[in-house]
């Protein structure tokens, strides 16, 4: 088979396009049918006070090695070194223990439950206010029906005498 020939036969298969240099590739056409591939959502990452710990422990030893050791194990971990930088102030700070998600839960919960108890108390104060006020508006009813009653009374009352 003569080179022509080869070249010939490339362009007539589907798919690709017979050149100077050779055959060169073709969009597929559409066929109207779906794309199989599935692309996957990513999450990020949440990484525990734990391990965060560790971390640090690991950055700490490897100072001492030098020679860029500490660079070579936070990109074998995927972590950039502001991270490092920012888990060492809390760390100072006491923020950063293993207890210390748990903690925070625990705290919030007891400042969600102070602020029903306040507010629980504040509902029963505004109640009893409302009372007084309900009670003193009645009071007030009575009374101008009396003055109503009393004042249509008395003209009857003046012109008998």
């Amino acid at each position: 088979m003569s080179h022509r020939e080869k070249q010939e036969e490339n362009t007539s298969t589907a798919g690709t396009k017979g050149g100077r240099f050779g055959p060169t590739v073709v969009p597929a056409v559409d066929d109207g049918k779906p794309d199989p591939e599935v692309i996957a959502k990513t999450t990020r990452r949440r990484l525990t006070s734990t391990y965060k710990l560790k971390v640090l422990d690991q950055v700490d030893s490897l100072r001492e090695a030098g020679n860029g050791a500490i660079g070579a194990y936070l990109r074998k971990e995927g972590i950039y070194y502001s991270m490092v930088h920012n888990w060492t102030k809390q760390r100072e700070q006491g923020l950063l223990d293993h207890h210390s998600a748990s903690r925070a839960n625990q705290k919030s919960r007891e400042n969600i439950l102070a602020e029903n108890k306040r507010l629980r108390r504040k509902l029963e104060q505004t109640e009893r206010r409302l009372q007084k006020t309900e009670l003193l508006v009645e009071l007030q009813k009575k009374l101008s029906a009396f003055m109503e009653m009393d004042t249509q009374s008395r003209p009857e009352m003046s012109a008998e005498q």
